[in-house]
């Protein structure tokens, strides 16, 4: 398959005082064309600031871009100067953020937010694209497009700015869209529009998806293959079925314990103890060590590598001892 996305060994840094921890620390992957790539974990993981690498969003300071590469068609983004990833942002890679009323500015319209991407890399006139964003907002299913693109963010509901901002995402016809828990604090329904809004334009137009999300029932709906994180590295990547069938890191194991199923009757739902370590304090060995089930001595003295299993990768001493044992 070809990739249209390399993330090759990448390291982001956030100074703290005098002190630079590690947000993510290692991590590569690739996104395949026409992939639905989920990221998934908790808060803390490092996927969001992961995402926002790849459209060289991080904020320096206090971030900084500390080791590798993130390919994008073969060039390196983070090498690229402001102009170059002007060209590049929102026109090849579209970025849907997590909070709409903080993207979105608030003192221009709804319609000219949208025209203004237009304008720039389409090279459409003003009246064009006012045009093409009322057709945008009624193809993401925005009732009233004519009074929507009128209207300030402050107007809409949070259901209607998602909306707002998937239409000024797909507008320019994006290769990759980025899309960071784009349903976060939406109701049940509202998510699954989106959801559907989203895989439909991605069928429809051969787009390639990075989805990040904390929701395992959404990477159900919508993934190809996943990504699992915790404290800024990879511990499991694998194909969305088997992992859903067969997760093998005890962290991925914890994540799928804590949700519901209605072909079980529980009475409580398992947790994961603990907390996430913060980067100031970060445990010996494997991070999850201090909250794992299955923690052996070696988890507290030296890391486990991501090893490629055949279909798929996993980080976890356990797991690469039973493999050894079963050769």
């Amino acid at each position: 398959m070809e990739k249209i996305l390399e993330v090759k060994d990448l390291k982001v840094a956030f100074k703290n005082d005098d002190k630079e921890n590690m947000a993510v620390d290692g991590v590569s992957f690739d996104v395949y064309k026409g992939d639905t790539l989920c990221i998934v974990g908790e808060s803390g993981s490092g996927k969001s600031v992961t995402s926002l690498s790849a459209m060289q969003l991080v904020a320096s300071p206090p971030g900084r871009y500390a080791g590798g590469e993130i390919l994008f068609e073969g060039k390196n983004v983070l090498k690229l100067t402001s102009y170059e990833m002007g060209h590049i942002r929102g026109k090849e890679i579209a970025m849907i953020f997590q909070e709409p009323m903080t993207a979105l500015n608030p003192v221009h319209k709804i319609g000219a937010q949208i025209s203004e991407a237009l304008c720039i890399h389409k090279g459409m006139s003003k009246k064009e694209a006012w045009k093409r964003s009322i057709e945008m907002l009624k193809m993401v299913g925005v009732p009233d497009a004519q009074r929507c693109a009128s209207s300030y963010p402050h107007q809409l509901s949070g259901g209607m700015r998602q909306r707002v901002m998937i239409a000024m995402a797909f507008s320019c016809d994006p290769k990759l869209l980025i899309a960071d828990e784009p349903t976060t604090a939406l109701d049940v329904t509202i998510q699954a529009q989106i959801l559907d809004i989203i895989r439909r334009y991605k069928e429809e137009h051969g787009m390639t998806v990075m989805f990040i999300t904390h929701d395992l029932g959404v990477v159900a709906e919508i993934a190809t293959r996943v990504i699992v994180m915790y404290t800024g590295k990879i511990v499991e990547e694998a194909v969305c079925s088997e992992l859903f069938a067969n997760p093998l890191h005890p962290y991925t194991k914890g994540l799928l314990s804590c949700i519901p199923r209605i072909d079980q009757r529980q009475s409580e739902l398992d947790i994961i103890k603990g907390q996430v370590p913060s980067s100031e304090n970060m445990p010996n060995g494997c991070r999850f060590n201090p909250r794992c089930p299955y923690c052996m001595d070696i988890c507290r003295q030296k890391a486990p590598e991501l090893v490629d299993l055949g279909n798929r990768k996993v980080a976890c001493h356990l797991v690469n001892m039973e493999k050894e044992v079963g050769k």
